[in-house]
């Protein structure tokens, strides 16, 4: 989808450059705009954020995380999206020709779907029956799933919301994660504390009520804790700041057309401390 098709959502027309849309993650993606998961690059330079598909960011969590997002979320359609690893034949020893032909088989059936394993699709359903016990609550009321999109002083932006509740002004995202006690870790690595400033900041400029973001947190190894924080105001307006100069970066090489790409590096500060006391 090009940036200039237009949408057509519950009888409005909706635009990529403004308001809120259903969209699959493939027409959303290909709406030419920064989104928060562009920060990553932005931050290297913006050589690396003009040459994104060079560096796709995909992994087994990744899976897992859309996954447990699906069956969360969007539990009608999860069959659409995923296909559990079970055919007639599958429990034949692996390198015999039987289990070959008969996976063979199976596979001509699955399409564009992703595969996971029946012991993959447990996990994914006793992470999403705890986060449903803990945070049900909040995920009602709302829309799961829907895209925004906005301009900021010229520069196109989006964002792809987990689930929003309008009447609240509360925007949630869903995160698994390994370690809940390690998620302000995350924060820092995976751009989390840009998102929630620049989430809100998109919405509101969309022409929506954004006030407050939740994360819903759920571990991915038993007995799949669940933890829902707020990003605190301190934070948010951190992160506002943090985007902001990504975005001035990019706007000043669309401008002028001038990039550094080098950056200065040395010893660990642990290590210089420890030279300087010796």
């Amino acid at each position: 989808m090009s940036a200039l098709v237009e949408i057509n959502f519950d009888d409005e027309i909706i635009t990529p450059e403004r308001g809120m849309a259903k969209m699959s993650d493939s027409d959303y993606f290909s709406v030419d705009a920064i989104s928060n998961s562009d920060f990553r690059l932005l931050k290297e330079s913006v050589l690396h954020y003009e040459n994104k598909d060079l560096f796709p960011f995909s992994n087994a969590s990744v899976e897992l995380g859309r996954a447990v997002h699906k069956l969360v979320l969007e539990p009608e359609t999860f069959n659409n999206d995923f296909v559990i690893e079970e055919f007639e034949g599958c429990d034949l020893n692996k390198n015999s020709n039987a289990y070959k032909d008969a996976r063979k088989a199976w596979l001509s059936c699955v399409g564009d779907r992703a595969i996971i394993s029946s012991d993959t699709f447990e996990q994914v359903k006793l992470m999403a029956r705890n986060v449903k016990a803990i945070a049900g609550g909040l995920l009602q009321g709302g829309v799961a799933e829907h895209a925004f999109f906005a301009e900021f002083d010229g520069v196109k932006v989006k964002c792809k919301a987990d689930y929003y509740n309008q009447y609240l002004g509360l925007v949630i995202d869903l995160k698994t994660t390994a370690s809940i006690s390690d998620f302000k870790k995350s924060i820092l690595e995976y751009g989390y504390g840009t998102q929630s400033a620049f989430y809100m900041d998109v919405i509101n400029k969309a022409g929506y009520k954004a006030k407050r973001f939740v994360f819903i947190l759920v571990e991915s190894v038993a007995p799949y804790m669940v933890s829902v924080q707020e990003m605190n105001i301190e934070s948010v307006e951190e992160g506002r700041a943090i985007y902001g100069e990504y975005l001035d970066t990019w706007k000043k090489y669309k401008k002028d057309g001038i990039v550094n790409v080098v950056k200065t590096t040395g010893y660990p500060e642990w290590f210089l401390e420890k030279r300087r006391g010796a």
